[in-house]
């Protein structure tokens, strides 16, 4: 399979999605990351914002980085891309945001829809071989300060085979802990793109056997919502099952607790998730590429 990349000028974006890199630097040294580059400077927002202004339709803007609470400016990078007509989620690994008043200053400016990194769930152990840092605590106080100021929760874990594979039940069992009803639990297994654990590594059927398992429902379910989401949606992704768990699955997605399990698995693919129609990237020119792609054709900078 090829790689099939291309750039569209704002004007001319289709995707529904964009990824703005807003910085590369991090607080955290992760055993899998994708884009491990720390010496790319900083994210003009000046441009930024007016790339952003000349999509010609609402979006949902990813602020990523490496860890975007880095950047001091983050409350104000979020008010002007909500000022210029935007949706925002920010994805973090969640440290800074074990501070309830900075998840609050981000409320303030804007932001609604938060995701953080889960990959040990509540148990320092895993984090600590998968991350290489004992960060429950702060982890798990993100989350809770996360559901006090009323984000959107998204949480995301890398299943690494032989390490967490209880991830997705002891997840559930936080979620009932912390009384967390409406949020979306993203698993997938580890990604061969900038620097990874290099194991053996789940395939997506023996994902959604862990995964059914463990929150007490049959793959035959799983495999069911496919389609069935497909219908609501502009593309089928056939690396991605997204699903209900406890309810019927009828109300909007954003309520009740939902999980999506992701195949970032490469076998016979040149990037996780190619092709993918759904995210671009902004580039260090301000067009738009799509994600994977770029992620792939500058591994090693930007």
């Amino acid at each position: 399979m090829e790689l099939n990349y291309y750039e569209l000028e704002p004007e001319d974006n289709t995707f529904p999605e964009v990824v703005a890199d807003i910085t590369h630097r991090c607080n955290m040294t992760c055993r899998n990351c994708y884009i491990p580059n720390r010496d790319v400077p900083d994210m003009d927002i000046d441009r930024l914002i007016d790339c952003v202004s000349r999509f010609p339709k609402r979006i949902m803007i990813r602020l990523i980085g490496a860890e975007p609470t880095m950047r001091k400016d983050l409350p104000d990078i979020i008010r002007r891309i909500r000022a210029a007509g935007h949706r925002v989620v920010v994805l973090s690994n969640g440290l800074r945001l074990a501070r309830k008043s900075y998840a609050q200053e981000l409320r303030n400016a804007g932001l609604r829809h938060c995701y953080i990194s889960l990959n040990g769930v509540d148990n320092d152990d895993w984090y600590e071989e998968i991350d290489e840092l004992r960060c429950a605590t702060k982890k798990v106080q993100a989350l809770e300060n996360m559901r006090d100021v009323k984000f959107t929760i998204d949480v995301g874990c890398i299943l690494v085979k032989g390490c967490n594979d209880e991830a997705p039940s002891r997840m559930l069992k936080l979620m009932d802990e912390k009384g967390i009803e409406n949020c979306v639990m993203r698993f997938k297994n580890i990604g061969q793109i900038g620097r990874y654990i290099d194991v053996p590594n789940w395939t997506l059927d023996e994902l959604i056997g862990v995964v059914a398992e463990q929150v007490g429902v049959t793959k035959d379910y799983i495999y069911s919502w496919q389609n069935s989401w497909a219908d609501r949606e502009s593309e089928v992704e056939p690396d991605s099952f997204y699903f209900p768990v406890g309810h019927d699955g009828k109300s909007f997605h954003r309520y009740g607790r939902w999980i999506k399990i992701v195949n970032w698995d490469v076998t016979g693919k040149v990037t996780p998730l190619s092709n993918r129609k759904t995210r671009g990237r902004i580039t260090p020119d301000f067009k738009v590429a799509p994600f994977f792609e770029h992620v792939k054709l500058n591994e090693g900078g930007y």
